[in-house]
């Protein structure tokens, strides 16, 4: 086995040193998007440089979605080709998430990000949810979410593999024609099955209703302090600190580019006071209501239920409706403020409900703004011995 792994067959964790020093080296097989233009950092570990089989489906899997970028993964590695999937519970978002259920969502992207990755090294994902029983919050990080085995296969690779790595959120502005019908079937052809019901809003005063709802939302989410503080700490002020930490957002990812990058992150990064200033607040709202007005398309995914496993697998779904997107030259940027279960966003989410219509159990678990955008920020994802379960 070569030294650039990092786990032995014996379950003997190397060193983030060693490990660390093998994937630097760097690969020419590495897609552009995979590395800083500026000074050659990858911003994702790169399948190439492992040669266990679960090692690469990680690789694969991390360049899932997930909610403030926070990545909350971590993996237990039971052999070359079987793992345990987790939450991490020292990487939550308590504020704007309490029950965590969009974590969840953030897990089941992962796993699907990785089962559709897998079939492009000749693999198929075998997923078994909950091995160990998931019952409660105190589950949470202490058991796994699923276990997955890889299986030799012969079969073709996912048409949708290829997408996995250019695959981006998009926060910009919006432009161009809006979204037809007939795209959206085609979307969801090529998504293919699903456990979310998959929506297109295309009565035009929902439309503007939509419009209005997910602005309301972001206002509740930005003057209430400790939701609007959480993106604060999940803020990412320069490019040294997105290399050297590997999640979070960033003033790029939400459309800024050039001097106005540096501006905006020199008047923010002043800590709790700038961030929270009614001017600072004004702006970010201003460019959120304009991406929302830009908006193309809205999708809703929605669940009979609203229970652990519904979560997992609405994530497996917008995996899976992102890579169609992707495919198809179009963009998205989900919009999770209104689904938030925190109780001064209850009012805006019960306007919602009303407008579709819909009643407990069900739950409308994301909305999904899609449309044309040049493309955006390519984010960072964290080196693997951070998600390895110790």
């Amino acid at each position: 086995m070569e030294r650039r792994d990092f786990i032995l067959k014996t379950g003997t964790i190397i060193t983030a040193t060693t490990f660390l020093g093998a994937f630097a080296k760097g690969s020419k097989a590495v897609a552009q998007p995979l590395a800083t233009k500026k000074n050659n950092v990858p911003k994702r570990p790169n399948p190439a440089d492992f040669t266990q089989p679960i090692l690469k489906a990680i690789t694969i899997g991390i360049n899932a979605p997930s909610p403030h970028n926070i990545q909350s993964w971590k993996f237990k590695i039971v052999n070359d080709h079987s793992m345990m999937v987790y939450i991490d519970e020292n990487r939550l978002l308590p504020a704007t998430d309490p029950t965590q259920r969009q974590l969840h969502m953030g897990a089941g992207s992962f796993i699907e990000t990785l089962a559709i990755g897998v079939t492009g090294i000749g693999y198929q994902a075998e997923i078994r949810y909950f091995p160990e029983g998931y019952n409660s919050r105190a589950d949470f990080g202490k058991k796994p979410v699923a276990q997955i085995d890889l299986i030799r296969t012969a079969q073709d690779k996912n048409e949708l593999e290829n997408y996995i790595v250019p695959r981006q959120t998009n926060r910009k502005a919006y432009s161009g024609e809006k979204i037809s019908l007939i795209e959206f079937e085609t979307l969801l052809h090529l998504a293919g099955p699903s456990h979310a019901q998959i929506k297109f809003i295309e009565d035009a005063k929902k439309y503007e209703e939509y419009k209005r709802l997910l602005i309301k939302a972001m206002e509740v989410e930005s003057y209430n302090y400790d939701t609007h503080d959480e993106s604060r700490i999940m803020m990412r002020f320069s490019e040294k600190e997105r290399a050297e930490k590997r999640d979070g957002l960033s003033i790029p990812q939400v459309g800024f580019t050039g001097i106005m990058v540096n501006l905006a992150e020199m008047t923010l990064k002043g800590g709790p006071e700038a961030w929270h200033k009614k001017k600072s607040l004004q702006r970010h709202m201003n460019t959120f209501t304009k991406a929302v007005n830009s908006a193309k398309g809205f999708v809703t995914f929605t669940t009979a239920t609203n229970e652990i496993l519904d979560w997992v697998k609405t994530g497996r779904d917008y995996v899976r409706f992102c890579l169609a997107l992707t495919k198809l030259n179009l963009v998205n940027n989900p919009h999770t403020q209104i689904s938030q279960e925190y109780a001064v966003m209850q009012p805006v989410m019960a306007e919602l409900n009303e407008l579709e219509g819909i009643t407990e159990p069900s739950k409308i678990q994301l909305i999904v703004r899609i449309g044309r955008a040049s493309e955006s920020y390519y984010s960072f994802r964290r080196t693997l011995d951070d998600f390895i379960k110790k």
